[in-house]
Order: C-alpha cells, then structure tokens, then sequence
C-alpha cells in the first residue's frame, strides 16, 4: 500500500477531499504519531478524524462520557496493551472495545470474544485517549490495594461487629445525598438533637431530624472511617470514601465543635466525574471564548468568584482538553479533590513548611508546559506566577475578586508591577452558578407578569421564556442542575496601554476593555431569555449588581425597583411547624408562642402535599378536635398516613380526651392540653418534642 492511499488518509479524505497530500509525505509508523500527523494535514482534531475512521470502517466513534473505568476490565490488561484497545463499558452479555485501528481480523476478534466471554461492539478512538483510558483503568482496577483510603459500600449490609443503627442511618443519609446529586451533607446541633441538610443545586435543604444520640453516633462512625481522634473538643479534618455501585466517592470531611455541639460538614467528590466545558453547560460562545484565552503557549488566565461557583470544575475541563502526551501539565492544588489522570498534582502541606510559593518553584524545575496553582493568596505566589508566565509557561490559577474587572486592582495591590500584569495577563473570567429550570415542568411566560419579568421586559425590550412551577423531578423547586453565568476581560493593546500609563480604576480600566469585555449581566440575559434561568434566580445570585449593569448596557434608567430585592416568594423561609387543625385561633396561638413559622391545614392528605412542595417542616402539631371515628380508628388512620414523613409529633388534646390520652402514653407520644397552649408550657413541650424527650 502507497503512503497516499494510507488508511487513515483514505478515512479524512472522505469530508476533506479537496485536501492534497503533500509531495513526499510519509506516514509516521507509530499510531500516535499518525493520527496527529494527518489530523494536522487534514486541518482537524483526532477526534473528528476518528469519526471519519468510523465511517470508513462501519462502526461507531467512541464516547468517553460512557468510560467507567471503577467497573474494571473485562479483558486481561496484557491483551488490552498488546492490541492497543481499551474496554469502555461492559455488560454481562457484550463489551464497548475501542480501538485507533480497526481493520481487526476474524481471529482477533474472536480472541476478544472469548476472553471477555461477551458479544464485542467496537468503536474508534485516537490513540491518546486509549492510552489515557487504559491508565485510568488499571490504575482503578488497583485502587483499593494502593490506596490508604478503606472503601465503604453503600450497598453492602453492616457486618456483625458495627453498630447497626448507627450504620443504617450514615448509608441511608449518604445514599439519599448521592442520588440527589448533594454536593455537600450538614449534619449539626438543632434544638437538642441534630439536623441534617443537603446543599443541592447551591442551595441548602434540610432533610431529617435526630436525637443526640444518633447525632454522636454518626461522629463516631466518621472519625473511625477517617482515622480521626476521638476528641470532639478541636477541629479536624480528614477524608473517607464510599462506593455505590459502579461509583466511588471521595467525602472530604470537617468537623468542628460547636457551642451546643458538633457540626460535621462532608463535601462529596465522584471520583468518576469526567471534566468538559460542554458538560458544565457553558454557552457555544464562552466555551469558543475558554479556549481562545488558554490557546496561548504563554500568560496566565485567571478565574474568579466565591467558593462553590465552579471555578475548580472550569480549571479541571480545560486542563481535559489542553492534556495530550506531548504536554506536561502539574497542578499545585489545596487539596487535590479529582484525580486527573496523566496529570502531575502536588498538594500543598502548609503544616510541612510546603506552602503554594514553595511548590511554584520546584514545579517550575520540572520543565512544565502548563501550570494550575489553585490558589493565588499571597504577594510571593502572585509574583512567582507572573514569572512563571513571562518565562514560556501558560498559567491557569483562581483568585477571589467580586468580578474579572476587580482582579487588576487585586494584583496590584499585592505588590505586581503593572509592566509585569500588563505583558502576563490573557484574561479574567468571573463565575457564578444559578440553578436551571426543570425542563418537566418549566411553562411560558404569560400575563399577568411577575414584577421581575416586568422589570426584565422594560429594561432589555424582551421577555423571560419561561418561569418555574415545581414538579417530583425536581423535588418541587421548579429548578434542576446549574448553569454558569461568567464576565470574560481578555487583554488588549488599550488595557495593556492604561495598564502602563498607571491607569488602575474600574472606570478607567471599563473604558479601555470595550470590546474585549463581556459583563455577567450580558451572559445571564442570554439564559433568561433563551429559557433556562429566570430573573428571580439570577437577581438571588448577583444581587442588585445584576439589574445595575443590564440597565447600564441598555442605556435605560433603573429608577426605583418595584419588587422585593430579597427574591420573590422568600419572604419567610423559617423552619416550620405544620399544624393539622380547623382552628385558626390554634395557629395565631403557636405563631405568637414560637419562633418557628408555622403553617396550617386540615387534614392528612393536604399535609402530605404540602411536605412534597415544602423542605422546611421540621415537626408535626396534631389538633385532636374529635371526629365521628373512635380514638383508636382516629389514630390509626393518622399514622397510616402520616408516619412516611419521619416527623416527630405533638398531639393538643381537647376537653373529653380521656381515651385519646390513655393511648399516647401507652405508645409514648407527646402531648399538651389545650389550657396549656396559652401558657409557656407550650414552648418547652414543642422543645421536648423535637428533643426527642418524653
């Protein structure tokens, strides 16, 4: 076979025929070398060359989002190196096989077969990627042997030894978070026992109360699975992992003593996350703008914003795409949260003396190409990393500013020649993250308008698509997953210039970044009216800031706003007592005795509604004005319905009771007269109730 006639050149000239193969080329024999040899030929990346791959051969391009490398592999890695393949995904009746070259013979794949013992599906990577996949494999598949960290499955019964209660308890609390997609689980004191709260979707969600018993269990059992000291009296940190099935998680964990207690904070990190801007769901445009500000071979390229708005997840996505065999990426991190396969990540050890400036400069000895350092925090890791990026290295770090405008002030403070920021700098980009509307349930927006939408409408002459109702998908919030809005400064001739001249005020530097600048507002207009957020959301994440610059880049006065700055519908998002009465005075009776909100219906059916739409119920007050059941049938009933809930209770026992009292002292359950509702009793029985005390 001629070298024109190569197979993969036969594959790219099938979309780029009018492409030439240049006089005298020879195709390198190495397959990682060819690929990058005629993708640069042919002007396009290896993956699109592999689709053209697949097309030639009647299979399917390959679909990293699909690898799950925590399954192990089906085949033997020998055969895996030997074949230059890699097992992506199996089943117990077939295996996903990629391969970079797949004119397989009969024979071989016979071979798979057999080995694998299951039907084989291939599909076309480039080499790198098989390469990559196949570290992250085996490494995996030796994880729990290497790794300090004992794994505990969440799947799994308790062994005999533990203390089963406490044990249930921790695997349903951290089941329950995984599937929910919690990024963090509170556990803490709350009126004598302990609440648990999940922060999902940035926002927090109480989910349970317990007793102290259970509270000081669930401490037990964290500090013993993370090699804490038993000593509730100081702060630790530590880290422990779970694995739920195909997954495996790492739990950072905090603990910290508390007046009344204390409270553990547990960050959970999916070890099998795969990293990209297209997942994070950045904008066609501000992914094109991501990777025109990190397609410089030298500079640096700052993210901002506050923790937990996705700068880490953004840094961790370009790196994926910037990572090749023929770079070499380190990573100076605090701590190291994702493992990045193929990557070089050192964390930081403050405690040793290994703080960022000291791990800069060692890392600049190891001849890297690019640079992340998690965190620019003081003058010396500021000035080391201009250094670094003046000197032929590409820098990505993070920096905590208000917005992407703010961070020139920021580093001039620190101590940062302007010549220096001037000739370093490609860009700043400013994060956020505001909660997505549930694509079930989202309607269009209609008249009457909210005061929002009518605001919106007034400044910008356009309408918010839809707005939020609430449905099981989305647990009733009306909002599912999050979308990043961010402000984008890149560096020009006329910032660089006012940079030199010793411009250095937010006026100053606006003016001279016209063009090259996109606001926060601008980009989360473009959700609000192309349908995935709504103004209600972004005005609770950016605030008044929000509404300034989108009438400023209007040219239309704000004037006086019209509606609650706080958000729409948050006007009391107080823990809540929800009383089951026809009694309205009974509920102006609690309301006043109480610092908890409470909130009244009728019966148990309109109650279990209302704990579908509402997170914020903490307990249960049950009128027992009589009804035409017997005492017995009436409690019964009520516990059929009711007890799914988990909530503690408190009955209000009217005059001619008798019986009704006689059987919650039998099975213990709390109560009060009415009389005693009008007195302080009141307080200390709602207390006791939630105590968990009789």
């Amino acid at each position: 076979m001629t070298e024109t006639t190569h197979w993969l050149v036969r594959a790219a000239q099938r979309h780029r025929p009018e492409v030439v193969m240049p006089l005298g080329a020879h195709i390198a024999p190495d397959p990682s070398e060819a690929w990058t040899q005629v993708a640069s030929i042919f002007q396009m990346s290896t993956q699109a060359l592999a689709t053209c791959v697949a097309e030639l051969f009647g299979v399917e391009p390959g679909n990293l989002k699909r690898f799950q490398p925590m399954d192990g592999s089906c085949l033997p890695e020998r055969v895996c190196r030997q074949m230059n393949l890699v097992p992506l995904w199996h089943d117990n009746d077939s295996a996903c096989v990629a391969v970079s070259d797949p004119r397989l013979t009969p024979d071989q794949l016979n071979q798979l077969a057999f080995a694998s013992g299951r039907r084989i599906q291939l599909v076309v990577l480039p080499p790198d990627d098989i390469d990559t996949c196949l570290l992250r494999l085996f490494v995996a598949a030796t994880t729990d042997t290497r790794s300090k960290l004992h794994a505990i499955d969440l799947l799994a019964p308790p062994t005999a030894g533990d203390n089963q209660a406490t044990v249930k308890l921790a695997v349903a609390i951290f089941r329950t978070a995984i599937d929910r997609n919690a990024s963090d689980v509170h556990i803490h004191p709350f009126v004598g026992g302990g609440a648990i709260r999940f922060r999902i979707d940035g926002r927090m969600r109480r989910m349970a109360t317990i007793p102290m018993a259970s509270l000081e269990g669930l401490s037990r059992f964290l500090r013993n699975n993370a090699g804490l000291e038993i000593n509730p009296l100081k702060p630790q940190d530590g880290r422990l992992r779970f694995k739920y099935g195909r997954r495996e998680i790492d739990v950072r964990l905090s603990l910290l003593p508390a007046y009344d207690g204390e409270r553990i904070v547990c960050r959970l990190l999916d070890q099998s996350r795969n990293f990209s801007l297209q997942q994070s769901r950045f904008s066609t445009a501000d992914q094109q703008a991501l990777r025109r500000l990190t397609s410089h071979s030298a500079g640096i390229v700052l993210l901002t914003g506050p923790t937990g708005s996705g700068k880490t997840s953004t840094l961790y996505a370009l790196l994926a795409e910037l990572n090749s065999v023929d770079v070499n990426i380190m990573t100076i991190e605090d701590p190291v949260e994702y493992v990045l396969p193929g990557i070089s990540q050192v964390q930081v050890n403050e405690r040793q003396g290994l703080s960022f400036a000291d791990t800069l400069r060692s890392i600049l000895r190891q001849d890297p190409d690019i640079v992340l350092v998690g965190e620019i925090r003081d003058a010396e890791t500021a000035r080391i990393a201009m250094q670094a990026a003046l000197t032929g290295h590409l820098v990505l770090s993070t920096l905590h500013t208000n917005d992407a405008l703010g961070t020139i002030p920021r580093l001039l403070d620190l101590g940062l020649e302007a010549s220096v920021l001037a000739d370093a700098l490609i860009g700043v980009v400013s994060q956020r993250l505001v909660r997505r509307l549930c694509q079930t349930c989202r309607q269009p927006s209609q008249p009457p308008l909210l005061p929002m939408e009518e605001e919106f409408q007034r400044i910008t002459k356009e309408l918010p698509a839809y707005r939020p109702v609430g449905c099981p998908d989305c647990e009733y919030t009306g909002y599912r997953g999050r979308l990043p809005v961010i402000e984008r400064l890149e560096n020009s001739s006329a910032l660089r210039q006012s940079l030199l001249t010793g411009g250095r005020s937010l006026a100053t530097l606006k003016e001279a970044a016209q063009g090259h600048r996109r606001s926060m507002a601008a980009s989360a207009k473009d959700w609000i009216v192309s349908g995935w957020t709504t103004p209600t959301e972004v005005q609770q994440v950016l605030g008044m800031k929000f509404w300034i610059e989108l009438a400023e880049e209007h040219g239309v006065e704000l004037g006086a706003l019209s509606f609650d700055l706080a958000g729409e519908g948050q006007a009391d998002r107080r823990m809540k007592l929800l009383l089951l009465s026809s009694d309205a005075i009974l509920a102006d009776r609690l309301e006043s005795a109480l610092s908890y909100g409470v909130e009244r219906v009728t019966d148990a059916p309109t109650a279990l509604d209302y704990l579908d739409h509402h997170g914020n119920v903490i307990a249960l007050v049950i009128d027992s004005q009589p009804s035409g059941n017997s005492p017995e049938t009436w409690l019964k009933d009520l516990r059929t319905q009711l007890a799914s809930c988990g909530l503690p209770g408190l009955f209000v026992l009217r005059a001619n009771s008798a019986a009704l009292q006689a059987l919650l002292e039998h099975h213990g359950g709390a109560f009060i007269s009415d009389a005693e509702t009008q007195t302080d009793e009141l307080s200390a029985a709602v207390t006791r109730m939630l105590q968990g005390k009789p």
